[in-house]
């Protein structure tokens, strides 16, 4: 149990005191760690992913910042990209929480993203893959951070696949997230072709799609209970073209869902509860929003915030985590690069 810290504690100070802990680390365990050899999860290792056997991958979305927009600022202050490298780091190295089955990490980025963000990426480890946005003009998105977030649809596109777990990049990984896949909730279902609608694309003939109801609020009921909306920052599913095109018929009809969350409007009106594909629930210890020290310590294996602002009020031991993490994540590539050089 993370034990009480000070709520003024400067984050600076947090990620400095990680990475120096994760150098010292490995400078003492240069000789067995044998950094300069190439693994599955090595930062020189990113051109096997793309022809890793597992058949199932972590996936996330990056997209440009729109706090950013018309601003040049360094790398490390895109809070998004550093949530996409910290997350790299507990699903690829960190030990306690990294994949022990070489499942592969691909990021879906954004035409615009900058080479020097995507190559950072490919030496964390990452999978990247450029892709070409989805948005349709009468999508009117509620929030302006929402406004590329119909892309996550592409992930429907990796069907050298049979299962993918979709994570926004501000997640926060508790404990080692492999089993999902294998997960009694995640197995395919029959679609309901009786109850398809004329002018949408044909169905799959079976599809996977496990998510978790939303809460909202910092004070909610654990377990979830059940409800009939679920979280688009974190689901479940099987990639396929038909389920895919299924998706984009969808998103050509105007009105035919709330766009003003966007992708989460759409994936949950096609996998409403009384539709031709409806969603299961997924374990509630595989994740959780809006979360709490009380999830945490329950076990919950992967948390959900926008952990570098300050404005959301959030336990600092909770807040601290994710700092320790990126500290951490700062170090090991620091450590491994320096070992690199010196092989």
């Amino acid at each position: 149990m993370v034990g009480n810290v000070s709520r003024a504690m400067n984050k600076r100070i947090q990620a400095t005191i990680g990475t120096l802990i994760v150098i010292f680390i490995l400078a003492l365990t240069f000789d067995s760690l044998n950094l300069g050899q190439d693994s599955p999860s090595s930062p020189t290792s990113s051109t096997s992913l793309l022809t890793s056997k597992s058949p199932y991958a972590y996936v996330t979305l990056l997209a440009p910042n729109p706090k950013l927009d018309n601003k040049t600022v360094p790398d490390d202050e895109d809070e998004y990209f550093v949530g996409t490298r910290v997350l790299a780091y507990q699903l690829l190295h960190a030990p306690r929480t990294c994949t022990n089955t070489s499942i592969p990490f691909v990021v879906l980025a954004t035409p615009d993203i900058p080479e020097s963000k995507l190559e950072r990426l490919r030496k964390d480890g990452a999978t990247v893959k450029v892709i070409e946005r989805i948005s349709e003009s009468w999508m009117k998105p509620g929030l302006q951070r929402w406004r590329d977030m119909m892309s996550k649809l592409r992930v429907l596109e990796l069907t050298q696949f049979e299962k993918v777990l979709f994570m926004d990049a501000d997640m926060y990984i508790a404990d080692r997230m492999d089993g999902i896949f294998t997960d009694p909730t995640a197995e395919p279902l029959v679609s309901k072709s009786e109850l398809a609608i004329d002018d949408e694309d044909p169905l799959p003939e079976t599809y996977i799609f496990s998510a978790q109801q939303y809460m909202e609020g910092r004070v909610h009921p654990y377990p979830p209970p059940a409800g009939d909306y679920f979280s688009g920052g974190f689901f479940l599913c099987q990639p396929s073209m038909v389920t895919f095109n299924y998706y984009l018929a969808i998103a050509k009809i105007k009105d035919r869902f709330n766009s003003n969350a966007m992708e989460q409007g759409l994936l949950n009106y096609a996998h409403r509860r009384e539709g031709p594909m409806p969603w299961t629930d997924i374990y509630y210890k595989w994740t959780t929003t809006w979360p709490s020290m009380k999830e945490y310590e329950a076990g919950a294996h992967s948390l959900h915030e926008k952990w570098w602002d300050e404005k959301i009020r959030l336990d600092p031991d909770l807040r601290k985590l994710w700092y320790i993490a990126r500290g951490e994540m700062e170090g090991y590539h620091r450590g491994s690069e320096q070992a690199l050089e010196l092989a």
